[in-house]
């Protein structure tokens, strides 16, 4: 009895400590990401390292934002010419983010509908071609894109890059939002036919509410999507008119030196919105991904 209690002690030990290994792999890095952008240069460069910083500053956060003593900025100009780029690739990120996911919201859904409860001809098949579509790797079609864009004239703007992500997203919205609508009960659309409702009306009144779950997974999965993309952001934006925040944050590492503090900065700051949103709105994703995946 004892030694099945001492193997039992040694294999939950065992599982524990193997458990807070595999935390500290996935979560080491996020804290000094988040603890370096609390530093200063002279602390971030300190040896040894410490890992919590003695005199916390969100001065890097105001540097790369435009904000602070002027005379800061202007070193801080010097030092990293790419800094006062952040607060216009954060407006970029944020504009073609939010626009792919409401192109996404409003033109998966009526597509979504029209293959779970239409009678679509060759439906199955025009759903996995368009499936198919988004496993193709992005580095295979970047160059033939940019071509057409540049023959569109849409290089160095935005809409380039709500084009090319739209044509990434919509096939698994679309994929999502058809498994989720075939889950739900046609008697309920029915019925409100039979009370004299239209189709839209129907579809308005009793089917979007019941599919909310499902259009918040489309909305967030297409904004996490976009936003920290970055192979179609490099290639297709060549100023600040169009650059986003993961180009821009990677831009301050180049051959001469890495600016450490500010790559760390504009990490966090790429790194906050996917991350709030998965926090508030995980169940929700869960959700509609779930639907997808067992009752599609």
């Amino acid at each position: 009895m004892n030694r099945l209690l001492s193997a039992a002690t040694l294999r939950t030990g065992l599982l524990m400590v193997a458990g807070l290994a595999f935390f500290a792999f996935l979560f080491g890095p996020v804290y000094w990401m988040v603890i370096t952008s609390l530093m200063t240069e002279s602390e971030m460069l300190t040896v040894p390292p410490h890992f919590f910083p003695h005199e916390p500053t969100v001065r890097n956060y105001k540097t790369i934002l435009g904000l602070g003593d002027p005379e800061y900025l202007k070193l801080a100009q010097n030092r990293a010419p790419a800094v006062f780029d952040i607060a216009p690739a954060l407006v970029n990120s944020l504009v073609t983010a939010v626009s792919v996911a409401l192109i996404n919201l409003f033109v998966a859904t009526p597509a979504a509908y029209a293959f779970a409860r239409l009678n679509v001809r060759a439906g199955l098949p025009l759903l996995m071609s368009y499936l198919a579509i988004r496993m193709v790797p992005p580095i295979m079609i970047v160059v033939p894109l940019f071509l057409v864009m540049r023959n569109l004239d849409l290089i160095d703007t935005r809409m380039s890059l709500i084009l090319v992500y739209c044509f990434f997203t919509l096939p698994f919205s679309i994929w999502i939002l058809q498994s989720y609508f075939k889950a739900m009960p046609v008697e309920l659309e029915e019925s409100a036919l039979i009370d004299g409702c239209s189709r839209w009306q129907s579809v308005r009144y009793i089917l979007l509410p019941l599919a909310r779950p499902g259009l918040t997974c489309v909305l967030i999965l297409s904004f996490m999507s976009c936003w920290s993309e970055f192979l179609f952001a490099v290639v297709f934006s060549k100023t600040a008119a169009s650059k986003t925040l993961t180009v821009v944050a990677a831009s301050f590492a180049d051959t001469a030196a890495i600016q450490f503090d500010y790559v760390m900065t504009a990490g966090v700051l790429t790194a906050l919105p996917p991350f709030i949103l998965a926090l508030f709105f995980q169940r929700y994703i869960v959700g509609g991904l779930a639907a997808g995946a067992v009752k599609g």
